[in-house]
């Protein structure tokens, strides 16, 4: 049976990217393919460590993945071309072999333009949790990330430190 993700009241979600919808990732009605939020939920996952100064890319130049290991969404409304979508992105576990970052994307006021204007409400899309295990790209196998990888985000989950807003 599918596992549902809900919205944990428990973790805090940041702002961490906005992004227009493509033609390319919608079906032919104009809605974005299921699987399409896959690939878009790495912007804001990325972006996110990056804001609290984790790199993802140096990560890789040291040798270290965090390949998705487990993975829910719970569908909720569907985005359509040219919605202009935020995703707000947090961290549910750290420990030094496993990462959990939940999701909620939405369309908020004014970012969804049907033919009576702008839409006035904010319309959650998904929820969404990734659990990542990290790993030696060498050779695949699990291992403990970067100490300073694991402090930043520990300390973010245990909220000791928030990541930067958009625009700091």
């Amino acid at each position: 049976m599918a596992r549902l993700a809900h919205r944990n009241e428990d973790v805090a979600l940041s702002l961490a990217a906005r992004q227009r919808v493509i033609y390319a990732d919608t079906d032919r009605m104009g809605i974005v393919y299921h699987g399409s939020y896959l690939r878009i939920m790495e912007l804001p996952r990325v972006e996110f460590m990056r804001n609290l100064g984790v790199l993802y890319a140096e990560m890789e130049r040291r040798g270290y993945g965090l390949p998705v290991t487990d993975l829910a969404v719970s569908y909720l409304a569907p985005a359509r071309y040219d919605d202009l979508v935020s995703m707000w992105v947090g961290l549910a576990k750290v420990t030094y072999a496993r990462i959990n970052f939940v999701y909620e994307l939405a369309i908020e006021p004014g970012d969804r333009v049907t033919t009576a204007g702008p839409s006035e409400s904010r319309t959650v899309l998904l929820h969404a949790e990734t659990r990542h295990g990290s790993v030696r790209l060498e050779d695949g196998r699990a291992t403990r990330m970067p100490d300073e990888v694991h402090t930043r985000l520990s300390a973010l989950c245990r909220g000791r430190q928030r990541p930067r807003e958009e625009n700091d």
